[in-house]
Protein backbone atom coordinates (compact mmCIF):
# COMPACT_ATOMS: atom_id res chain seq x y z
CA UNK A 1 0.00 0.00 0.00
CA UNK A 2 1.14 3.41 -0.91
CA UNK A 3 -0.19 6.84 -0.14
CA UNK A 4 0.06 7.49 -4.30
CA UNK A 5 -2.54 4.07 -4.00
CA UNK A 6 -4.76 5.84 -2.04
CA UNK A 7 -4.37 9.45 -3.48
CA UNK A 8 -5.86 7.93 -6.37
CA UNK A 9 -8.25 5.58 -5.03
CA UNK A 10 -9.64 8.00 -2.90
CA UNK A 11 -9.92 10.82 -5.88
CA UNK A 12 -11.77 7.84 -8.34
CA UNK A 13 -13.75 6.36 -4.98
CA UNK A 14 -13.81 8.85 -2.26
CA UNK A 15 -15.94 11.75 -0.99
CA UNK A 16 -15.15 14.66 0.95
CA UNK A 17 -18.44 15.91 3.22
CA UNK A 18 -19.29 18.56 5.48
CA UNK A 19 -21.64 18.65 8.33
CA UNK A 20 -21.97 21.13 12.03
CA UNK A 21 -19.27 18.63 13.36
CA UNK A 22 -17.08 19.01 10.51
CA UNK A 23 -15.06 17.39 7.59
CA UNK A 24 -15.57 13.15 6.92
CA UNK A 25 -13.90 11.58 4.17
CA UNK A 26 -15.28 8.17 2.92
CA UNK A 27 -14.36 6.29 0.71
CA UNK A 28 -17.19 3.22 -0.50
CA UNK A 29 -16.26 -0.50 -1.82
CA UNK A 30 -17.24 -3.24 -2.38
CA UNK A 31 -13.99 -5.22 -1.77
CA UNK A 32 -13.60 -4.80 2.05
CA UNK A 33 -9.93 -6.37 1.47
CA UNK A 34 -8.75 -3.38 0.41
CA UNK A 35 -10.75 -0.75 2.60
CA UNK A 36 -8.98 -2.77 5.09
CA UNK A 37 -5.67 -2.64 3.78
CA UNK A 38 -6.20 1.39 3.55
CA UNK A 39 -7.21 1.43 7.10
CA UNK A 40 -4.11 -0.73 8.17
CA UNK A 41 -1.97 1.46 6.86
CA UNK A 42 -2.96 4.73 7.26
CA UNK A 43 -3.42 3.37 11.02
CA UNK A 44 -6.88 5.81 11.38
CA UNK A 45 -10.54 5.57 10.73
CA UNK A 46 -13.11 2.91 10.81
CA UNK A 47 -14.37 0.52 8.02
CA UNK A 48 -18.05 -0.61 8.60
CA UNK A 49 -20.57 -2.64 6.60
CA UNK A 50 -23.00 -0.25 4.62
CA UNK A 51 -26.59 -1.54 4.81
CA UNK A 52 -27.90 -2.73 1.62
CA UNK A 53 -30.68 -0.42 -0.18
CA UNK A 54 -31.97 -3.57 -2.15
CA UNK A 55 -31.31 -6.85 -1.90
CA UNK A 56 -30.18 -7.58 -4.96
CA UNK A 57 -27.36 -5.11 -4.53
CA UNK A 58 -23.31 -6.28 -3.91
CA UNK A 59 -22.51 -6.12 -0.08
CA UNK A 60 -20.38 -2.69 0.45
CA UNK A 61 -18.16 -1.29 2.83
CA UNK A 62 -17.14 2.35 3.95
CA UNK A 63 -13.88 3.56 5.37
CA UNK A 64 -15.00 6.53 7.08
CA UNK A 65 -12.66 9.07 8.71
CA UNK A 66 -14.11 11.82 11.19
CA UNK A 67 -12.05 12.87 14.29
CA UNK A 68 -10.65 16.32 12.24
CA UNK A 69 -7.09 15.76 13.10
CA UNK A 70 -6.75 12.76 11.00
CA UNK A 71 -9.13 14.43 7.88
CA UNK A 72 -6.43 17.07 8.18
CA UNK A 73 -3.61 14.71 7.95
CA UNK A 74 -4.98 12.75 5.46
CA UNK A 75 -5.82 15.47 2.95
CA UNK A 76 -2.30 17.23 3.73
CA UNK A 77 -0.58 13.62 2.69
CA UNK A 78 -2.83 13.01 -0.85
CA UNK A 79 -3.43 16.71 -1.92
CA UNK A 80 0.16 16.79 -4.26
CA UNK A 81 -0.88 13.59 -5.20
CA UNK A 82 -4.66 13.85 -5.90
CA UNK A 83 -6.33 15.50 -9.24
CA UNK A 84 -9.62 15.20 -9.29
CA UNK A 85 -10.78 16.21 -5.93
CA UNK A 86 -7.24 18.59 -5.13
CA UNK A 87 -9.13 22.62 -5.61
CA UNK A 88 -11.54 20.90 -2.80
CA UNK A 89 -8.62 19.80 -0.70
CA UNK A 90 -6.76 23.41 -1.44
CA UNK A 91 -9.86 24.72 -0.15
CA UNK A 92 -10.38 23.18 2.61
CA UNK A 93 -7.64 22.10 4.60
CA UNK A 94 -6.82 25.82 5.79
CA UNK A 95 -10.15 25.67 7.22
CA UNK A 96 -9.24 22.09 8.91
CA UNK A 97 -6.21 23.62 10.43
CA UNK A 98 -8.12 26.37 11.99
CA UNK A 99 -11.13 24.04 12.76
CA UNK A 100 -8.34 21.60 14.41
CA UNK A 101 -6.21 24.58 16.45
CA UNK A 102 -9.68 25.27 17.99
CA UNK A 103 -10.18 21.83 18.96
CA UNK A 104 -6.61 21.66 20.59
CA UNK A 105 -7.22 25.12 22.23
CA UNK A 106 -10.44 23.16 23.89
CA UNK A 107 -9.02 20.17 25.19
CA UNK A 108 -6.38 22.13 26.76
CA UNK A 109 -8.87 24.25 28.30
CA UNK A 110 -10.55 20.99 29.65
CA UNK A 111 -7.88 19.56 30.94
CA UNK A 112 -6.65 22.32 33.07
CA UNK A 113 -10.65 22.87 34.38
CA UNK A 114 -10.79 19.14 35.03
CA UNK A 115 -7.28 19.33 37.48
CA UNK A 116 -8.65 22.37 38.66
CA UNK A 117 -12.03 20.95 39.55
CA UNK A 118 -10.20 18.12 41.17
CA UNK A 119 -8.00 19.72 43.31
CA UNK A 120 -10.80 22.34 44.72
CA UNK A 121 -12.78 18.61 45.37
CA UNK A 122 -10.04 17.50 47.25
CA UNK A 123 -10.48 21.05 49.35
CA UNK A 124 -13.60 20.30 50.29
CA UNK A 125 -15.34 22.60 47.76
CA UNK A 126 -18.87 21.28 46.79
CA UNK A 127 -19.63 20.92 42.87
CA UNK A 128 -21.93 24.23 42.74
CA UNK A 129 -18.85 26.23 44.65
CA UNK A 130 -16.12 24.70 41.65
CA UNK A 131 -19.09 25.11 38.92
CA UNK A 132 -18.82 29.40 40.10
CA UNK A 133 -14.85 29.35 40.34
CA UNK A 134 -14.54 27.45 37.08
CA UNK A 135 -17.45 29.35 35.69
CA UNK A 136 -19.29 25.89 34.59
CA UNK A 137 -22.10 23.80 35.43
CA UNK A 138 -22.49 22.57 38.45
CA UNK A 139 -22.91 19.03 37.03
CA UNK A 140 -20.50 19.86 34.30
CA UNK A 141 -18.10 20.14 37.32
CA UNK A 142 -19.04 17.40 39.17
CA UNK A 143 -17.88 15.16 35.95
CA UNK A 144 -14.93 16.43 35.35
CA UNK A 145 -14.39 16.06 39.43
CA UNK A 146 -14.77 12.77 39.00
CA UNK A 147 -13.72 12.20 35.30
CA UNK A 148 -16.61 11.59 33.93
CA UNK A 149 -16.64 12.94 30.36
CA UNK A 150 -19.78 13.62 28.53
CA UNK A 151 -18.08 12.59 24.60
CA UNK A 152 -15.74 10.67 23.51
CA UNK A 153 -13.94 13.69 21.87
CA UNK A 154 -13.30 15.32 24.93
CA UNK A 155 -9.61 14.11 26.12
CA UNK A 156 -7.11 13.58 23.44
Amino acid sequence: MTWEYIAGFFDGEGSITHNKKGYRITISQTDLKVLQKIRNYVDYGFVFKNKKRKSHWKDSWIYYIAKQESVLEFLIKIKPLAVVKKEQIIFIIPILKKAVKNINKKKRIRLANIVKAKKLREQGLTYRQIGKKLNIDFGHARRLALGIYGDSSSIG
